[in-house]
């Protein structure tokens, strides 16, 4: 090919080869994607939808036990015949950090209402300097004893809510907006009855 007709194709294209450049730069550079790729997903992120009847799960044992960060052990039990938010999660995880701003303001609105319990794997170390990193400061615990049968999930995030009759009335997998308008009414609503 002519060098004349090889520039001209570049002129031509210029800003489709920026735009791939650009991409492949999000896809491929870890410290750029975590950020962009969870951005993306926060503005996509929609209300949590309830349950219909026939698909809301009883939790039959709530014996599971729990370590917090600071070593101590508590039992999910203590959480009978209240509302709950169980959200399993990972600091490796971009839609599970998509949601967090949103989880944290829902903490700091019904933290004395509602029992949250955010579960994950991840080391301590790791978990600390994520909390720090982003200001959180909603509780972590890390599984102690077996998950029980209701939170068992291939997908994270997988967030949970149980009414005070101990069922699940809200199921989700994926980043979503749980400081929603529409979320909060019902929340509202499991706390009432």
């Amino acid at each position: 090919m002519e060098k004349s007709k090889v520039v001209a194709w570049l002129k031509k294209r210029k800003w489709d080869l920026v735009f791939y450049g650009v991409l492949a730069v999000i896809l491929f550079v870890p410290s750029v994607r975590m950020p962009v790729v969870s951005t993306i997903q926060r503005v996509f992120a929609f209300s949590p939808s309830e349950l219909s009847e026939d698909k809301q799960k009883e939790i039959q044992s709530f014996h599971w036990e729990l370590e917090t960060l600071d070593g101590d052990i508590v039992n999910f039990k203590e959480s009978k015949g209240k509302v709950v938010l169980v959200n399993l999660w990972a600091t490796w995880c971009p839609p599970c950090i998509a949601e967090m701003p949103s989880l944290q303001k829902l903490y700091d609105a019904y933290g004395d209402q509602v029992d949250f319990y955010f579960v994950t794997d991840d080391e301590p170390s790791t978990i600390n300097r994520f909390l720090s990193k982003n200001n959180y400061t909603f509780p972590i615990h890390m599984a102690y004893s077996q998950p029980l049968r209701e939170f068992t999930s291939r997908s994270l995030p997988t967030t949970y809510i149980v009414n005070k009759e101990g069922k699940i009335v809200i199921e989700e997998v994926g980043a979503h907006d749980w400081f929603a308008s529409k979320f909060q009414e019902k929340l509202n609503e499991l706390i009432a009855e």
